[in-house]
């Protein structure tokens, strides 16, 4: 039986995610030949950028034309004046267009990537390029990561409705046309889907309809973070079972391993870890979750990923130190579900697969997707790095930890690490006790600052509109980015604010009145929704945190290099490394 793993759109085009693999790595350990993975985010994404589809979509434009010029209804929506306005609009800026577009992926994929005007312009490009490619399925939009419908993504019945929708779903015609053929084939016995992101719920789900409706019987699973959050609305969904065939939530290996001897032998798929199913019209859980033994994991495996269409000029690859959060206590945080307990590996163990991994894929470039770095470990981890004199640069996620010195700081710097992405979230005192950080005002200054004397870059993270927050105490974190210029000026630096959003799964739902929540509402009809609609008893309401939020974001955006540093971290990577070889900046003296 043939296993194919697939990663469908939409993801950020710099470097693969971590997912398949990882699970492809561990099939090859146990033995497991005949499996094969897919980045079609990227091939499809390629694919799109072409001159080749592009002569198609202009045809495509111009029947589109003919067609509403007869037929035009309404000033919006699909059929109506607004539509054929946008035609009009994408046959003008075609010609321009069609003769940039494969010279911008080539300049992102070379030098030219390096200069930042040429970068930006490509970028640009790239999105008048997916808008105009939008505009024969208005009023869906598609970026290069992220995908706007009419329907909901948090329903499932208007998910039924939009991967079967010809008009308005884009990826119904490019699967069949450029990718089908070579998924489905009389050997396949099984096809993985990986949806990790709130981008791929509907190319994703439309993928595994097509697979289905193609052969049906390759037996179809989905895994991913998003349905790992969305366990007991499965349990009451089974319309999302019509496309596949079952959902592995929590983590994979093992279950994917189990489902694949299932399939080979007595199909009793009661054994499978993490697997949820329909049995005899009703739904299953298989429970309790399984946790993966890190200890015994191989490094991830890219074999089959078309590393050399990414939108970068050298591969930087995810790896992973550890799984789950050591700390798991921030009130906010629902990112712990995907993981149910910290385990990691041995550090040792870990350079080795970084430098067989560097030695394959031919990469100094790597991205640790971990919540957060233990500081110990990491010592460790960079110590050994050293100690072989391994050249590798990196970044990682880290806590504001007030025993994260500068010592170890110098030492993760001297062992390649060039950013450190922090999760600060809010400066202000008493929302830091609040949201259970376990951080102060005064590590964040330190650490900031020995980072930029020390050459490490610095991400943070900040979100507005915590319950119970007021504007002041938005504000104050606000201008502790826009007041602190040795950090903001910092090369590298990048600051990304978020929305406070009442996820499902975040510790504050366990006591959401303690939390100045006193009303939790969720739209009927979104009966796969990951958040919910509040109200609080102080502070900012939803609706003033909203508009808060957005000043903040123009304000902190006047201070922030946008690009390449707040638009990809393995883009700024790059551009970090590109600029310590070139400036070879004298750093200051350890005290």
């Amino acid at each position: 039986m043939k296993i194919s793993l697939l990663f469908p759109p939409s993801w950020h085009p710099s470097q693969p995610y971590l997912s398949l693999p990882c699970l492809s790595a561990f099939l090859d350990q146990a033995g497991v030949r005949d499996h094969s993975q897919r980045d079609l985010n990227i091939e499809l994404l390629d694919t799109v950028l072409s001159k080749t589809y592009g002569l198609d979509v202009y045809e495509r434009l111009l029947a589109k034309l003919k067609h509403l010029e007869q037929s035009r209804t309404g000033e919006t929506g699909p059929g109506s004046n607004e539509h054929y306005s946008r035609i009009v609009a994408s046959l003008d800026r075609f010609p321009h267009l069609i003769d940039e577009i494969e010279p911008a992926k080539d300049s992102l994929r070379g030098e030219a990537f390096y200069d930042i005007d040429r970068y930006r312009e490509c970028l640009f490009l790239i999105d008048r390029w997916l808008e105009l490619v939008s505009s024969v399925y208005f009023p869906t939009r598609i970026t290069v990561v992220d995908n706007q419908f009419a329907y909901s993504i948090y329903s499932s019945k208007d998910i039924g409705k939009a991967i079967h929708d010809e008009e308005q779903n884009p990826y119904i015609d490019l699967y069949r046309r450029y990718f089908l053929p070579s998924i489905v084939d009389e050997n396949t016995g099984l096809v993985g889907v990986s949806i990790t992101a709130t981008s791929q719920i509907v190319p994703g789900l439309t993928l595994c309809r097509l697979i289905k409706e193609a052969s049906p019987d390759i037996h179809v699973i989905v895994g991913g973070s998003i349905f790992t959050r969305l366990v007991d609305n499965l349990r009451r969904c089974e319309r999302l079972f019509e496309v596949a065939d079952g959902f592995i939530v929590f983590e994979g290996e093992t279950a994917l391993l189990e489902l694949i001897n299932q399939l080979e032998g007595k199909k009793d798929f009661s054994k499978v870890p993490n697997l949820i199913y329909r049995d005899n019209g009703k739904v299953m859980v298989n429970q309790p979750f399984y946790s993966e033994n890190l200890a015994h994991h191989p490094a991830p495996n890219y074999d089959g990923f078309a590393l050399d269409r990414y939108l970068a000029p050298n591969t930087v690859l995810p790896v992973q130190f550890s799984r789950g959060c050591y700390y798991k206590d921030c009130a906010f945080c629902a990112l712990t579900l995907d993981h149910q307990n910290f385990r990691q590996k041995d550090p040792v163990k870990v350079v080795d697969e970084l430098q067989s991994l560097a030695q394959k894929y031919e990469t100094p470039f790597f991205f640790f997707t971990d919540e957060c770095l233990a500081l110990s470990p990491t010592r460790r981890l960079c110590n050994e790095i050293l100690k072989r004199q391994f050249d590798i640069k990196w970044t990682a996620e880290m806590r504001f930890e007030k025993n994260l010195s500068r010592e170890l700081l110098s030492l993760m710097r001297d062992a390649g690490c060039h950013k450190i992405v922090f999760g600060l979230e809010t400066y202000n005192k008493r929302m830091m006790d609040f949201m259970q950080k376990g951080i102060t005002q005064e590590s964040v200054r330190r650490i900031c600052s020995d980072c930029v004397d020390l050459g490490i870059a610095v991400h943070c993270y900040i979100i507005v509109g915590f319950p119970t927050e007021t504007e002041e105490e938005a504000l104050e974190t606000m201008n502790f980015v826009l007041d602190t210029k040795k950090l903001n000026s910092s090369y590298g630096f990048s600051c990304q604010p978020c929305l406070f959003d009442l996820e499902k799964e975040a510790p504050i739902m366990s006591d959401p009145g303690g939390y100045g929540i006193q009303r939790i509402m969720r739209p009927a009809a979104e009966d796969l929704s990951l958040g919910f609609f509040y109200e609080v008893t102080q502070g900012m309401t939803p609706a003033q945190a909203e508009t808060l939020y957005q000043s903040v974001y123009e304000k902190i955006s006047e201070v922030v290099v946008e690009l390449p540093f707040n638009y990809s971290m393995a883009d700024g990577l790059l551009y970090i490394a590109r600029h310590h070889a070139r400036h070879a900046p004298e750093y200051t003296s350890v005290s």
